[in-house]
């Protein structure tokens, strides 16, 4: 309950005020300004935007002398999965608050895909009592695709998912589904956007590649946000149709190099940015440690062309706006909460204090506060469970290779690394019975196999574009249903990793040869670890530059990021399951090899 009567009388000055900031720049969102005032705080709350002699100050008010640096709203990221970051939520927010991210509006797919509605109640209970705020957007649908297509851990189904939209950290029902879905009026899924509706909820939504008709029929289903732009075009579309579009820098779509583009294009034909919304989604412990978080998009837009106080609004109140929770987030305005950073240099963004619901949580980058590491419960571990017949390099090994009945030039489906990602045909070589890799041609071998339920289904394939040469790379990071994902050009350095994957509980795993040269073991769900941001970091950076150095992968930006979703059947055109190659628009399985 808000203690009105305490706001009111800070703010005429009747009673003192807990916490001032004086002698500051507000930076205003609401008027896109920055403004002369102290910053006047009582309990959690702002009180009054006030000038000296307005407000009093008693025997127990802190008192900060800003000496005109800046104050801004605290960042609000209205789209991310926790999971990507590898970390446990309290790990998480001690590298994001003395980066002024103070709300996060989290989709736990990830684990609940793995872990089930247990999973989102295991991940949520963790932010209880942080210097943060985290808030549930709720997965569209767990699990993606329908059994036929891939197996997952566990079901969210229609129930389930409005017991999590009645939940009250509840602010959103997320999108990260298969459009078609949508466009051939799939019932459970428009059920979820009505029961998202009826509770006054936003609905988001992914659109890729999306123009037209298609975009606007997508949009009439009820759609709000949209976190796929392939384009400076398509982000145009998307915002003359009344959408909120979410900017994360990508490797595939919308890269950064793009951003002056957009900026120069929306300034040029006058078009308002209040629709615009910076996000991160998914962030890996290595980016995070040298980028930043959302911090970084707040960099980035700057630097890209985007006025300081206009990048800030994308983070700040679009945000709050966008997820109907500007009533007490998203501006530095009385009767908010005072989520307030202060910065050294507003261009910059250089942070030096941080502040969540009226108390100070960090200052010169570390925080202030004690953050309790929490354990996680046996139960999350052991996640995955391989049938006796795929669980050892010296069984997998005939199980990766892809069998045909003769010799010779064999035509296959290979999926392409890409943005999109795309089939195409190509002849390759059978000896002995068995499909090969063709480094020549830049085709490696590619297979998911089934984690959750020990049933020994494993998808094959091949895949190109990726370089891979010399061993192989394994993870349970893989979208959405995070079964074992494995890639390389010998089948028995597909199977060594593989087993070490199985015996670490999970995570990244780097075998030249047959030798294990890097290893990350994530033993919470396949996806998380307990240990320090630092350890978490080094590790993945240590596969990494086996997967570059060693094994010659032609991904040089961000490469584990970029295959934890070549697998993913959601987007297009392609996607790889236990179940086989799916084609994403027509929701069926491909053959490996065409008949």
């Amino acid at each position: 309950m808000i203690d009105r009567s305490h706001l009111v009388g800070v703010a005429i000055g009747r009673e003192p005020a807990d916490l001032v900031l004086r002698g500051g720049r507000v930076v205003g969102v609401d008027t896109r300004e920055t403004f002369p005032a102290d910053v006047v705080i009582a309990g959690d709350r702002i009180a009054a935007l006030a000038q000296a002699g307005d407000y009093r100050v008693g025997e127990t008010t802190e008192v900060v002398d800003l000496d005109g640096r800046h104050v801004c709203p605290g960042l609000i990221d209205p789209h991310i999965h926790i999971e990507s970051s590898n970390l446990m939520v309290g790990e998480l927010a001690r590298a994001i608050v003395p980066r002024g991210v103070l709300t996060l509006v989290a989709d736990p797919h990830e684990i609940a895909n793995v872990l089930g509605m247990a999973g989102v109640e295991f991940l949520l209970g963790q932010a209880v009592g942080l210097p943060l705020d985290v808030l549930l957007r709720v997965p569209g649908r767990v699990p993606a695709m329908p059994a036929h297509l891939e197996t997952s851990g566990h079901e969210v189904d229609l129930a389930a998912t409005i017991a999590l939209l009645d939940r009250p950290d509840a602010v959103c029902i997320g999108g990260d589904i298969n459009p078609a879905l949508l466009l051939e009026l799939d019932a459970g899924q428009l059920a979820r956007i009505g029961a998202a509706i009826d509770r006054g909820l936003t609905v988001g939504g992914q659109l890729p590649g999306f123009t037209g008709p298609e975009l606007d029929a997508s949009v009439a289903c009820g759609l709000e946000d949209t976190h796929v732009a392939e384009s400076v075009d398509e982000v145009i579309a998307q915002l003359r149709r009344g959408l909120r579009v979410l900017l994360t820098p990508r490797i595939d779509r919308l890269p950064a190099s793009d951003w002056p583009e957009l900026a120069a294009e929306l300034h040029r034909q006058g078009i308002d940015t209040r629709h615009l919304v910076l996000c991160t989604d998914d962030v890996h412990p290595n980016l995070l440690r040298r980028e930043g978080h959302l911090d970084q998009r707040v960099r980035l837009a700057i630097e890209s062309g985007f006025d300081p106080v206009e990048a800030i609004q994308m983070a700040t109140q679009n945000s709050a706006e966008l997820m109907r929770i500007g009533r007490d987030r998203g501006g530095v305005n009385p009767g908010k909460f005072a989520d307030l950073v202060v910065l050294d240099d507003l261009r910059s963004f250089d942070v030096s204090i941080v502040i969540h619901h009226g108390r100070v949580v960090a200052r010169d980058h570390s925080l202030t506060v004690e953050i309790v590491a929490s354990r996680a419960p046996g139960w999350t571990m052991d996640t995955v469970r391989l049938a006796d017949e795929v669980r050892t390099a010296a069984r997998l090994v005939d199980r990766l290779a892809v069998h045909v009945d003769a010799d010779g030039p064999v035509t296959v489906n290979v999926v392409e690394f890409g943005g999109p990602k795309m089939m195409r045909r190509v002849e390759l070589v059978a000896t002995g019975g068995i499909v090969l890799p063709d480094s020549d041609q830049d085709i490696a071998g590619i297979a998911v196999l089934e984690r959750h339920k020990g049933t020994a289904a494993v998808g094959l394939g091949f895949v190109a574009g990726l370089g891979i040469t010399g061993g192989a790379v394994a993870c349970t990071v893989n979208h959405d249903s995070h079964n074992i994902f494995v890639v390389g050009d010998d089948h028995r350095s597909m199977a060594a990793a593989v087993e070490a994957l199985a015996l670490a509980g999970g995570g990244y795993c780097a075998v030249v040869g047959t030798e294990v040269r890097a290893l990350l073991a994530l033993p919470i769900a396949g996806l998380l670890s307990e240990e320090p941001l630092d350890v978490v970091a080094d590790g993945l950076e240590a596969v990494e530059r086996v997967l570059l150095d060693e094994l010659g992968c032609s991904i040089t930006d961000h490469p584990l990021y970029a295959l934890n979703f070549l697998c993913l059947p959601n987007i297009p055109d392609v996607g790889v399951t236990d179940k086989g190659i799916v084609e994403t628009a027509a929701m069926r399985i491909v053959p490996t090899v065409v008949p």
